[in-house]
């Protein structure tokens, strides 16, 4: 059985994404495979975009560029967004899950994939920079393409010999913790998860038991014990105790004792003293300002007394021309 793989390793600059392809390619190459490695990467130093393809068979390769490749390492957000959709259907990818939110990862359907908190591992290790050597232990886990321990003897090829064993703990790091998720994806998907779902359905009907639809009207029973007893109670105590108390304690004992002693004490003495004396002319000017001021009793009091002493005199007066008589005899 032949074997191939295709990789594309992404990121931006400065993660040692390209450092990783190479480390691979020289992998490939100890292990007695043909091997491709392009690099495609910006002018910037640190910050741009960076990836890179590499193809290892035990066959001649027809082609080192991949369109739709079997693998990825996926090391930020927009390599995700970029190279995702074009996985096969059935293809692997390792995913840097401490920069690239899991909720955009597709998994359990027409890819696998494998989430590694790279960044945290890298702390632990003790070499923040050791992220893509984490991430290229993973993808030889979960791919079995070369071995391990071939890539840890490619180390000094492409770097320092004095960070080869931060680097191949780095290696080991992520290696181990990609198995642990594959052998956790095995348990859960090989797990009779069908049977469990209907039991629960089951259950849902049970909890809705008539038993408290009765018990609702129950409590509303209870309701209007309560309402009369407090509303005759409060109503009649307060109501009738303080209405008579004072109101027939407060009027008749003002009103008698005010009206009758002015009304009766000032209509006599003054209208009688006044009305011969002095002038008609003033009589009636007082007697109407008095009148509804104080009380009801002056007016029938002067008004008979004046009506019929100014008529009496006029009558006589008005009679006496009989006088005229005498001129008849002039007619003789």
């Amino acid at each position: 059985m032949s074997r191939y793989l295709d990789v594309i390793m992404a990121g931006f600059g400065g993660q040692g994404v390209l450092l990783i392809g190479n480390l691979l390619a020289y992998a490939g190459m100890r292990e007695k495979l043909h091997v491709t490695y392009i690099p495609v990467y910006g002018v910037e130093m640190r910050g741009g975009t960076a990836n890179c393809t590499v193809v290892l068979s035990d066959e001649e390769i027809g082609s080192p560029i991949i369109v739709r490749p079997k693998s990825l390492i996926v090391m930020n957000r927009p390599s995700l967004d970029k190279f995702q959709p074009r996985l096969v259907d059935g293809g692997i990818q390792i995913v840097n899950s401490s920069l690239v939110d899991e909720g955009l990862v597709e998994s359990g359907g027409r890819i696998k994939s494998v989430l590694v908190p790279a960044n945290e591992l890298a702390d632990k290790v003790g070499n923040p920079r050791a992220v893509n050597t984490i991430m290229l232990g993973a993808f030889v886990a979960a791919t079995g393409m070369v071995r391990l321990s071939t890539v840890e003897e490619c180390l000094a090829e492409v770097m320092a010999a004095k960070i080869v064993a931060i680097n191949v703990t780095a290696l080991r790091t992520g290696a181990e913790y990609a198995m642990k998720q594959l052998e956790k994806a095995k348990k859960t998907a090989s797990a009779p998860k069908a049977p469990a779902k209907p039991a629960a359905e089951k259950k849902a009907p049970a909890k809705k038991a008539p038993a408290k639809a009765p018990a609702k009207p129950a409590a509303e029973k209870k309701a209007p014990a309560k309402a009369p007893a407090k509303a005759p109670a409060k109503a009649p105590a307060k109501a009738p105790a303080k209405a008579p108390a004072k109101a027939p304690a407060k009027a008749p004992a003002k009103a008698p004792a005010k009206a009758p002693a002015k009304a009766p004490a000032k209509a006599p003495a003054k209208a009688p003293a006044k009305a011969p004396a002095k002038a008609p002319a003033k009589a009636p000017a007082k007697a109407p300002a008095k009148a509804p001021a104080k009380a009801p009793a002056k007016a029938p009091a002067k008004a008979p007394a004046k009506a019929p002493a100014k008529p009496a005199a006029k009558k006589p007066a008005a009679k006496k021309p009989a006088a005229k008589k005498p001129a008849a005899p002039k007619k003789k």
